[in-house]
């Protein structure tokens, strides 16, 4: 039978595990520091990933990593370098894997990977083996908790199914009909106009009002228009339905009706007097006032005790008034968020917003210090050991990004805006956020970016090293 490539490795001088071919070494087999290998070498020094044994026309050979060790034997005897170069065995760093030779390398401190070719073997076992293999092959006898969780669990399912068996056959409502349906329909043919004697329909806040011309009486051809000779047959359910929800006249051939019209206007009151010098004269010198407040073409009504009111006067002032008269019914419902400050101000977008003298300084600083700009996306492209340092930073924001949402939907709802934003903090080494840059890309309300940021600079991170994180919050309407 061929031999099969065997390797293991070492840790100390102790095997901690073995691989073959075939099974677990296939065209590839690659070994580093990396947590996602199935061979770790927990050094630091060691590379991340390293291609170790790779497959070429039926022949395995061995990638030498840098820095290690190589002794081999042929036959039971130690080879030297020359050797192995001379015999085209070893190539630079990679090395050919015989089925005559054996090898062990040091790749690391304290860390050994040893190889071999043996032939692939199958334990037989004898008769005694085999008798007390069968003996003692069984599953160990239940301990008194599991069988009562056992009994419990069995119990339950057969409530479970007698309960549905009792359901179905006894607790189960069953479909019946008083009536057949004949019976339905007569009784439908034999049903009385239920007539309404009056409408008590309670009329809406919003009051149209006309003036002028616009009242003008209704068309003498609608009002003396003929009824419809079937409005009879139904009683004059047709004729009277206007009637009875008091819209007016009501034309049942009508094929379509324009629909209503609500006029919403707002107004705004303010505070007047009595105006002085009320009255009017028929010309310019017409009437002469001898009182205060008199003068040429005037008449003397000013009165100077009377009190400020609200709406004194304003019927001679306006010109024209509203056609709605308006409701004076407060709102029940619905959520309000009070919010200050001057919404109209919006960030221009693509330039940074909350740029300072003292954030310009902190950022020359942070790249004096060899400080990374870090992003979200650029974590795992990071420096090894820095990238558990902005792992924890990241999985921390996301952690907070509900806050920034609830920030969004309160200026939402008043000013709608969507977009992004591109938020730098910069961290000093006690975990607090030292200063924040904004990016908004799109136009947003000044107010919104300022608590934005004030709520970023209240966060703190667990880390000890200075770190200069960016992330990006999106907004979308709701």
């Amino acid at each position: 039978m061929a031999k099969l490539l065997n390797m293991k490795l070492n840790y100390k001088g102790k095997i901690l595990d073995f691989v073959r071919e075939g099974k677990d070494i296939k065209k590839k087999f690659f070994i580093g520091s990396n947590k996602y290998l199935f061979w770790q070498i927990l050094d630091p020094n060691f590379p991340d990933k390293h291609l170790f044994i790779t497959e070429k026309g039926n022949k395995y050979y061995m990638q030498l990593p840098p820095g290690a060790k190589l002794s081999c034997a042929k036959d039971g005897d130690p080879v030297d370098s020359t050797y192995l170069t001379k015999n085209n065995i070893l190539q630079g760093t990679e090395l050919q894997l015989r089925p005559d030779m054996t090898g062990t390398v040091a790749i690391a401190p304290e860390w050994e990977i040893s190889y071999e070719y043996k032939e692939p073997w199958v334990s037989v076992l004898t008769p005694e083996e085999k008798q007390i293999v069968a003996q003692y092959a069984r599953f160990s006898e239940p301990s008194a908790m599991e069988r009562f969780n056992r009994n419990i669990m069995m119990l339950f399912v057969f409530l479970t199914v007698v309960f549905i068996i009792v359901f179905q056959a006894f607790l189960k409502p069953k479909d019946s009909f008083d009536t057949t349906v004949e019976e339905k329909l007569a009784t439908l043919q034999k049903a009385e106009l239920v007539r309404v004697e009056e409408a008590n329909v309670e009329g809406s806040t919003f009051e149209e009002q006309t003036s002028g011309a616009e009242d003008k009486p209704a068309p003498e051809a609608a009002a003396n228009a003929k009824p419809n000779a079937n409005a009879g047959n139904t009683g004059g359910t047709a004729a009277n339905a206007g009637a009875m929800f008091g819209i007016g006249a009501f034309d049942p051939n009508a094929t379509s009706a324009a629909a209503p019209t609500i006029r919403v206007a707002t107004l705004t009151e303010g505070f007047a007097a009595s105006r002085p010098g009320g009255g009017g004269g028929s010309g310019p010198g017409a009437g002469g006032g001898s009182g205060p407040g008199a003068g040429v073409g005037r008449t003397s009504s000013f009165d100077p005790n009377a009190k400020v009111g609200f709406s004194s006067d304003l019927g001679k002032i306006a010109t024209n008034a509203p056609s709605v008269g308006g409701s004076s019914i407060r709102p029940k419902e619905g959520s309000f968020v009070n919010v200050a400050g001057d919404l109209r101000k919006l960030a221009p977008s693509g330039v940074a917003f909350g740029l300072t003298s003292g954030t310009n300084k902190l950022v020359s600083s942070f790249k004096s210090q060899n400080v990374a700009q870090v992003s979200e996306a650029s974590i795992q492209t990071a420096a090894p050991e820095a990238r558990a340092r902005y792992e924890t930073i990241s999985s921390t924001v996301k952690a907070r990004q509900s806050q920034i949402t609830a920030i969004y939907s309160k200026y939402n709802a008043i000013l709608p805006f969507s977009g992004s934003a591109t938020i730098r903090m910069l961290i000093s080494s006690s975990g607090r956020v030292q200063s924040v840059i904004i990016t908004p890309n799109g136009q947003m309300p000044v107010e919104f970016l300022n608590e934005v940021q004030t709520l970023c600079e209240s966060w703190t991170f667990n880390v000890n090293e200075n770190s200069d994180y960016t992330f990006t919050a999106r907004f979308r309407k709701g």
